[in-house]
């Protein structure tokens, strides 16, 4: 039950849910899940402009500025981990509503802050609501998608996370002039965008597949039947829609992923995205602070080229958006972690290279993480069957967020002691440790049909 299968024919009527084309509705779906990664990405990037301001104004130890930028991040590990057990047990659409409140709330909050202490624990509870939306809108997206257009669909949700990045720089260079409170500023402006987006989530309906794993059959059917009337069609309602109908005795067992039959992809969806996120939280959250340590810079200038190299980033999205229906997901992410392993490595071997030719090589990893970089979310939302699907990826986010955590602590320690070089190589070797991953246990999703049970 937990295998992806071939779409089945359809012998009815009418057409399967997973061959519907891609309606009005699917698309706004898309967007509203999307801004969560958009939220994501804009929180930790603003973040790390914020932080230029948060340390003459409260002049704090190295270790308690580590702790302001890794917060978040720890609040999403166990948000992702909590809520996408939660998730499948209560629903989808519950938690999808509930989740950005968080954001909202202790957004505000940790602008507000009167001290190093506050701001973190703000920081860290805003994280958890961050990390619930992980495996909450990838679920959503991935259980309503079309088989045929499912890879492109979660690509954009994900590509999201880079749209709210340069979003948080550009709002940055807005409040850069507005004196030393403009970080309180910079925290606050995410608040905004989630507000709309929870307005807009209230008329998401619950997912079918998972309104029949838990037995509501009449439900499912009338969902799955409403979205084929918005895309023109009609439903295939003598076999389910193609849906299996049986519902599960257990949902949102925690045991089952690494139960004989998931293990493997289990192991899979979290070591990748862990490995992965070593290297890139590590240069995303530093990119600032070392353009601003380069002499001649400004603090302006210094956003304007992190802004400019993660606009790079668009470049290779697009080409995993174009192809990863048609050559599928396997390839494309083993080909982007080879990259990004050798740029990693090629870079760190340079002895004193000339800043121009650092500048090349980081923007080439941009381009090329984005391999990686979209498909470990993709992966994580596609592998597991839908008793267990928001867990599994819940966990996945969760050790994504233990790699992030090991970049984020490991660079300024290397670069401290032995230098930046051999913190490079270490990301590139990881790097290569995913793409032998990948083409050990990865299977291919494109085109098939979600795993139910």
């Amino acid at each position: 039950m937990g295998r992806m299968v071939q779409n089945p024919p359809s012998t009815g009527s009418g057409t399967n849910f997973g061959d519907l084309p891609v309606s009005q509705f699917i698309r706004r779906l898309t967007l509203l899940s999307a801004m969560g990664l958009f939220l994501d990405g804009y929180d930790l990037t603003i973040i790390s402009v914020a932080m230029l301001f948060i340390k003459p104004q409260f002049n704090p130890s190295p270790f308690l500025l580590g702790l302001v930028g890794s917060a978040a991040v720890v609040g999403m590990l166990l948000g992702s981990l909590i809520f996408g057990n939660l998730t499948d047990r209560f629903g989808r659409r519950t938690m999808y509503l509930l989740d950005l409140v968080f954001f909202v709330v202790f957004a505000l909050l940790a602008a507000i802050s009167q001290n190093m202490i506050q701001l973190i624990v703000f920081r860290f509870l805003l994280g958890v609501g961050l990390g619930a939306d992980y495996p909450i809108s990838s679920t959503l997206t991935a259980e309503f998608s079309p088989n045929r257009r499912r890879g492109m669909l979660m690509v954009t949700t994900i590509a999201f996370w880079v749209v709210g990045g340069l979003a948080s720089y550009l709002v940055s260079l807005l409040l850069l002039h507005t004196g030393p409170n403009a970080w309180r500023w910079m925290l606050a402006s995410g608040a905004i965008p989630a507000v709309l987006v929870i307005w807009g989530r209230r008329s998401i309906p619950e997912s079918p597949r998972w309104l029949l794993a838990s037995g509501q059959k009449d439900k499912a059917m009338a969902v799955a039947e409403q979205v084929a009337k918005d895309a023109g069609v009609a439903l295939n309602t003598q076999d389910g829609g193609g849906l299996n109908t049986e519902p599960v005795k257990r949902l949102a067992a925690f045991g089952r992923l690494f139960h004989r039959d998931l293990i493997r992809l289990t192991l899979f969806a979290s070591l990748t995205w862990m490995v992965f996120d070593v290297g890139n939280y590590a240069t995303i959250v530093f990119t600032p602070t070392i353009f601003a340590m380069l002499k001649g810079s400004t603090m302006t200038s210094s956003v304007v080229a992190s802004m400019v190299i993660m606009a790079f980033a668009l470049v290779g999205i697009a080409v995993v958006w174009l192809l990863v229906d048609r050559v599928g997901r396997k390839w494309l992410q083993s080909l982007g972690f080879l990259g990004l392993g050798v740029t990693f490595i090629i870079t760190g071997l340079l002895h004193h290279p000339a800043f121009g030719l650092f500048l090349t090589m980081f923007i080439i990893v941009q381009l090329v993480d984005q391999g990686p970089g979209q498909l470990t979310y993709v992966y994580a939302g596609e592998v597991f069957p839908t008793s267990v699907r928001a867990t599994g990826h819940g966990f996945a986010t969760a050790s994504s967020r233990v790699g992030a955590l090991i970049g984020i602590l490991v660079l300024p320690i290397f670069v401290a002691h032995v230098g930046l070089s051999a913190a490079l190589v270490m990301f590139g070797v990881l790097d290569l440790v995913g793409m032998g991953l990948t083409l050990w246990l990865a299977p291919e999703p494109k085109g098939r049909e979600l795993a139910s049970g």
